[in-house]
């Protein structure tokens, strides 16, 4: 899937990395999503009951597309990891999509093992981990860039980011999902679910802001505990909804966003007369979002630890 989309991508033309702005549409994807879970991640910091400290920076690996030395020729690069993705108000927006990481901390990439055929997104987990933990325990991390478009050897420099807190979660666009799903710690959205939005930042929030109240209330022990009753799924199902506008409005977004997601996207996704057996049909959850909407605006506060009441 990853070589098919570079290829359309070369189809429909790259700019030559220069800046830091994607150059195609997966970055571009991947770039609206983070930005969006950035500011649900930062937004809700205070309330989360997990925090941790980040930099709202992706990487990526050449090794997990088919053809690595295409895609190092087509984004400019000088190495194997690099800026895949950047939240565009976090602390690491001014490093530019397509640089290549040689370094984090002082490690250097190329003493990371190449990753085998069968699992090739070994490498790319490792370097994210080492970003990530870097940030989360000190606060900061210092990444040594080369390029994008920069010759080998040439035009290296150290980028020190302090990291900021955040709701411990990761947003991740999967190329190889239809549909987004959420676990203690993790969001993934599939890329298709994702283009549904067209691009809106609003309607990309709301469906993040859904899988992010998944994570942030722990539905995953209730389903485990229950086997995934389907009493209990619909009921989680629910508090996402319901949740949802609560961490659009901490976020600066409007909440009636997730409105608008039901309308605007799931209804055509699952058509406009379906009804889906564990969310229930998009007039009804808009309807039930519209009521919370009412809720949080009565409320002295968006602090939804305090104010957001469970489902019986």
């Amino acid at each position: 899937m990853k070589a098919q989309l570079l290829a359309l991508a070369l189809l429909v033309g790259i700019a030559t990395p220069a800046c830091a702005q994607p150059v195609d549409d997966l970055e571009r994807d991947d770039s609206q999503a983070l930005s969006a879970a950035w500011r649900l991640q930062t937004g809700n910091a205070r309330y989360c009951p997990h925090v941790t400290r980040q930099t709202g920076i992706q990487l990526e690996d050449t090794a997990v597309y088919a053809q690595p030395a295409l895609v190092r020729s087509t984004y400019g690069l000088t190495g194997d990891i690099y800026i895949g993705a950047i939240a565009a108000t976090g602390p690491g927006a001014a490093v530019p999509v397509n640089a290549t990481v040689m370094a984090i901390d002082g490690r250097p990439m190329s003493a990371l093992p190449v990753p085998d055929h069968d699992a090739p997104f070994t490498r790319w987990h490792t370097a994210q981990a080492m970003l990530d933990d870097d940030a989360a325990r000190d606060g900061h991390v210092d990444l040594t860039l080369s390029g994008p478009g920069a010759r080998p050897g040439t035009e290296t420099r150290t980028v020190h980011i302090v990291a900021v807190p955040a709701c411990k979660v990761t947003v991740k666009v999967d190329d190889q999902q239809s549909y987004a799903s959420a676990n203690r710690e993790e969001i993934r959205l599939g890329r298709h679910y994702l283009d549904a939005a067209h691009g809106d930042p609003d309607l990309i929030a709301a469906l993040i802001a859904h899988e992010m109240a998944h994570t942030v209330l722990d539905h995953q022990t209730q389903l485990e505990a229950s086997n995934k009753a389907m009493a209990v799924v619909r009921r989680t199902e629910h508090e996402a909804d319901r949740l949802s506008v609560w961490l659009l409005a901490n976020a600066g977004y409007p909440p009636e966003a997730a409105i608008a997601l039901q309308a605007q996207v799931i209804a055509r996704l699952i058509g406009p007369f379906n009804i889906d057996l564990t969310h229930g049909g998009w007039h009804s959850r808009a309807a039930r979002i519209e009521h919370e909407i009412a809720t949080l605006k009565a409320a002295p506060d968006a602090d939804w630890p305090k104010r957001f009441v469970r489902e019986p």
